[in-house]
């Protein structure tokens, strides 16, 4: 069994990684948990959740990831059990700010006497905000994307651009189906979290209501920065558009009298005029690039007013 323990005074800290069915009978017989919150320990929840229970409460909270390797972020489930003299936190091993705060709880006295000397709800509040902290430097990497984009949203060619910025929204709508779910979760873990607590410290998980108000603030601003890119990327195209018509057009005007003439002495009946003549074929070299040259050089004095 992947358990590993931590105790610090009365405070417990148990700690399981990608937990199994051996894991949770040990829970069961340890701590007598609910069959049905065991259950969701082995299984995948998508929503954030709070359950109470007499003695203790079990969470079920979500959190981003950030792969590098193909620039995409998922959503990492852990799942608490608190009480009053215990903390059980179940999950995969890849959330870096839970699995580093867990060694150093076991690694150094100084980290076990600040952090586990005021009870389990301090303990939890710790690892949440830690957890919530880890969001940050993935919504700088955001606002760093959407820096470069806007420099260069008038420079890359268009489909470029918008398969990154398509990459962007995904990031920021994946962002936000995670921390949705999580937002009146923790308001309600706000108000449930105080028999845990001691006194005069109840204020802490307001912190973390903040701290998750402000982060859902950013991916609103994300997502607005976005959509403009997105509406002036397909303005701008429609405009690349319309100038290409334009100047499609410009040349069906010089090409129509080479075209007109063409036409005229082409056609296979009698008497057309200069038909026998000995230079008619300059002739009518002459009168077709006349006109279109003409066209064609007041159009090009005039692009800027046409273009």
């Amino acid at each position: 069994m992947r358990i590993n323990k931590i105790t610090f005074g009365t405070l417990t800290w148990v700690d399981i990684i990608s937990p199994t069915h051996e894991e949770t009978k040990y829970l069961s017989n340890e701590f007598n948990f609910h069959p049905l919150a065991l259950e969701d320990c082995l299984s995948e929840i998508q929503r954030s959740k709070v359950d109470e229970y007499d003695d203790y409460m079990f969470l079920v909270l979500h959190f981003p990831r950030y792969h590098k390797n193909d620039q995409r972020l998922s959503s990492e489930e852990v799942d608490i059990f608190l009480g009053k003299d215990y903390l059980i936190t179940l999950h995969e091993g890849e959330l870096k700010p839970l699995v580093s705060f867990f060694k150093a709880c076991s690694e150094q006295e100084e980290v076990r006497k600040r952090f586990m000397n005021n009870g389990s709800g301090i303990l939890l509040y710790e690892i949440i905000r830690r957890l919530f902290n880890y969001c940050f430097p993935m919504l700088d990497k955001i606002a760093t994307n959407l820096g470069q984009l806007e420099r260069n949203i008038f420079k890359s060619r268009s489909r470029m651009m918008l398969e990154e910025i398509s990459r962007l929204k995904l990031e920021i709508i994946g962002f936000r189906r995670i921390l949705k779910p999580l937002r009146p979760v923790m308001k309600t873990l706000e108000m449930a979290i105080n028999r845990f607590l001691p006194e005069k410290l109840e204020v802490y998980f307001d912190d973390i209501t903040d701290q998750i108000e402000k982060i859902w603030d950013l991916l609103e601003n994300f997502k607005e920065v976005v959509d403009a890119f997105l509406g002036t990327l397909e303005a701008n195209t429609s405009y690349r558009i319309n100038n290409l018509m334009r100047i499609f057009t410009v040349i069906s005007v010089i090409i129509l009298p080479m075209t007109l003439i063409q036409g005229y002495f082409s056609m296979n009946v009698e008497g057309i005029p200069l038909a026998q003549h000995l230079f008619a074929f300059w002739f009518t070299i002459v009168v077709t690039l006349i006109p279109a040259a003409i066209i064609a050089g007041v159009m090009f004095y005039k692009r800027n007013e046409w273009l």
